[in-house]
């Protein structure tokens, strides 16, 4: 092979090397400056559309600065600043929460198919960790000032055992990372997964199943 075809098949290993990075990454890359969402547009794309006019109100927000209300089932509560709340974050590729803990309160586990996730801890402590697909566990106790990361898709969780409140702000590789509660996923969809998929799933009975359904169906 000559040295012009070494060096072809060498740039076309290199491109697709590139190319299968970038498809690995988060959010696709922007093509413009910014691309503030147009979210009353009824069209959807992979992303939103770009307003024509904008300002920065579009890239400002004041939704994280306070704490969440906790007095819910898992005493726990995500507040977003994602695209919803920061238009301008359209095509960025970031976005960031703030999630409070009330003594004995979990954010259970649940999965980001969008986004690997970091949490700076703001108050208390909390006892958190992952499960990699080889179902390793990997946990550890945190406190103020501490981050702890929850790579991309991976199961993962954070439970206050303190007997004080606890808040976390995160941050995520996506301007929309998606989130997957496992517990409401699988007891809560709509329409419900049949009985005997769970049944055979957790080998338990009927009766079991439809109890954990009452306890996580939405409340009305």
């Amino acid at each position: 092979m000559s040295a012009f075809g070494k060096f072809v098949v060498i740039m076309a290993v290199v491109m697709l090397a590139i190319s299968l990075d970038k498809a690995s990454a988060g959010d696709p890359d922007m093509l413009q400056d910014v691309c503030v969402a147009d979210l009353t547009n009824s069209l959807t794309v992979n992303g939103y559309f770009c307003k024509k006019n904008f300002s920065e109100i579009d890239f400002s927000s004041m939704a994280i600065a306070k704490a969440g209300a906790t007095n819910n089932t898992f005493g726990s509560v995500v507040t977003g600043a994602n695209v919803m709340k920061v238009p301008g974050l359209n095509t960025l590729g970031v976005s960031m929460a703030r999630i409070d803990y009330a003594p004995g309160g979990i954010n259970p586990p649940h999965t980001h198919p969008r986004a690997t996730e970091m949490i700076f801890v703001l108050e208390g402590e909390l006892d958190v960790g992952f499960i990699t697909t080889s179902n390793v566990l990997i946990t550890k106790h945190i406190v103020k000032g501490e981050v702890f990361a929850f790579p991309r898709g991976l199961v993962h969780f954070q439970q206050n055992n303190g007997d004080v409140p606890a808040a976390v702000v995160a941050g995520f590789n996506s301007q929309f990372p998606g989130t997957q509660s496992i517990a409401t996923t699988l007891f809560a969809s709509s329409p419900t997964v049949p009985d005997h998929v769970l049944t055979k799933t957790f080998q338990v009975g009927t009766k079991q199943i439809q109890k954990i359904k009452s306890r996580l169906a939405p409340k009305k």
